[in-house]
């Protein structure tokens, strides 16, 4: 394990959450009313370097470890939930993209200031075999922050050529596109999040070179240390975990501020003074705390395999999966506790104890806090689970770009 566990650039990252907290925290109704991050936080984010957190060194990222990454997402969400998820799916896609894309898309991909990314890693759309690359075509969802991005990172399957239909499951493809390609759709009215301008989008006959494109899921490691070693969905739980956290603890925040200033109406006493809120209270955040303990346990227990050169089992992945579920479930009670012990105050726009519980609540939508992890879980206890192909493991790294 010559590859620290820590990332030595962990306090700098900190730190530059610190420098964005404020804007983000001032602009958040602003992202709420616009539907896609505020200006003035995107371009906070471009200058602290923290698009660059989870990319390889080469290409001008952190490369920081999953745990460094956890407090990072966790911190932006609890500044602000729109500005963490919106830095947690670019940071994210550009690891993706840098650790896997080949050395002349890497290069002109990450050329100049760092890039901003989006894109659905769903097969959404059809890609067809041209002479130097791919056709392709599709739409897509849950674009964040396509509107302040510089490249699509999206995923499509592989058209059979020759028009023969498969002989085992559909080749799938990851595509790295300039945004000036994609066409952005109107769609994002949403319950929650809704500051991360998570459109739709569609492509329409694009080509897009052999060079900006990789397999999916199981693209091999072009560059980078251990982090590119690990296969997509582990690549990406520490910010889906560190978000619903940071999420969580900004609901505490807030109700913690307020309870001494809200006086409740039949006992006349603030709600501060109540035993009953105190023991409340204190279960949400025994909850929390044990939730995130749980994180940096499963994780930590990840990421020293991958240090390790080793493949993740099946207990492993059973673990990868229930921490990212366990935790958004945790998350969404907590905030869920919290609105509700804030009363009619937090029913208004203003308030972010509502907004807390929109956006946790809309990310237990997502695929990767799907309540099928326990049912994984549960078949890995008794022995009777299968690695899914999303959980494939990576070919062996390929030499570094």
């Amino acid at each position: 394990m010559s590859e620290p566990r820590r990332s030595p650039d962990r306090e700098r990252l900190l730190a530059a959450v610190e420098r964005v907290r404020g804007v983000a925290t001032a602009h958040a109704e602003a992202s709420e009313r616009q539907r896609t991050l505020a200006p003035a936080v995107v371009d906070a984010l471009r200058s602290s370097g923290l698009f660059a957190i989870a990319a390889p060194r080469a290409l001008g990222g952190a490369e920081g470890d999953p745990l460094t990454q956890l407090e990072v997402f966790e911190a932006m969400a609890r500044a602000d939930a729109s500005a963490g998820w919106s830095l947690m799916i670019s940071a994210l896609l550009a690891a993706m993209a840098g650790g896997t894309l080949p050395d002349e898309g890497a290069r002109e991909v990450f050329a100049g200031p760092f890039p901003t990314f989006a894109g659905l890693q769903v097969p959404c759309g059809v890609a067809r075999r041209v002479a130097g690359g791919y056709a392709l075509e599709g739409r897509w969802a849950f674009g964040s922050g396509v509107r302040h991005a510089r490249w699509v990172f999206t995923c499509a399957i592989a058209a059979p050529e020759g028009g023969a239909p498969p002989a085992g499951p559909p080749e799938m493809i990851s595509f790295a596109i300039p945004r000036e390609q994609v066409v952005i759709e109107d769609t994002w009215d949403v319950a929650g999040l809704r500051g991360t301008g998570s459109e739709h989008y569609r492509i329409e006959g694009a080509f897009v070179p052999e060079a900006l494109t990789c397999p999916f899921p199981a693209a091999p490691q072009r560059r980078g240390g251990a982090l590119y070693s690990l296969p997509f969905l582990a690549l990406t739980a520490a910010g889906h975990v560190g978000f619903a956290l940071g999420v969580a603890r900004r609901a505490l925040d807030e109700i913690a501020a307020l309870a001494p200033r809200r006086v409740k109406m039949w006992p006349q006493l603030a709600l501060g003074s109540h035993a009953a809120f105190h023991m409340d209270l204190g279960r949400a955040e025994a909850k929390l705390a044990a939730a995130r303990a749980y994180a940096f346990d499963a994780l930590g227990r990840m990421w020293d395999r991958a240090r390790a050169g080793e493949a993740l089992s099946i207990d492993d992945w059973s673990a990868i999966r229930l921490v990212q579920t366990h935790v958004t479930e945790v998350a969404a009670e907590v905030a869920g506790f919290a609105y509700r012990a804030g009363g009619g105050g937090a029913l208004y726009a203003e308030s972010p104890l509502q907004r807390c519980f929109r956006d946790i609540h809309a990310a237990t939508q997502h695929i990767a806090a799907s309540d099928d992890a326990y049912e994984f879980a549960g078949r890995a206890r008794l022995g009777l689970a299968e690695l899914h192909p999303m959980l494939a493991p990576r070919p062996p790294a390929r030499g570094a770009g």
